[in-house]
């Protein structure tokens, strides 16, 4: 459960970042943003092979 979690935070963080560039720096630091969102989404790809794993070794043994 902790994974999904962990994913659903990195999506929330994804969105917050998404927002905050648009918004409230009308998109002067888009670079920036675009940059952190790669590295959120990096850090997904993690929490999500993590739980990948732990669910089949969880089911197959």
């Amino acid at each position: 459960m902790k994974h999904v979690v962990g994913l659903y935070i990195v999506m929330a963080a994804m969105v917050f970042v998404t927002l905050t560039s648009e918004f409230i720096f009308k998109s002067d630091y888009s670079a920036i943003a675009s940059w952190l969102i790669i590295m959120l989404f990096l850090l997904g790809t993690i929490f999500f092979v993590n739980a990948r794993y732990f669910l089949f070794n969880k089911y197959k043994g």
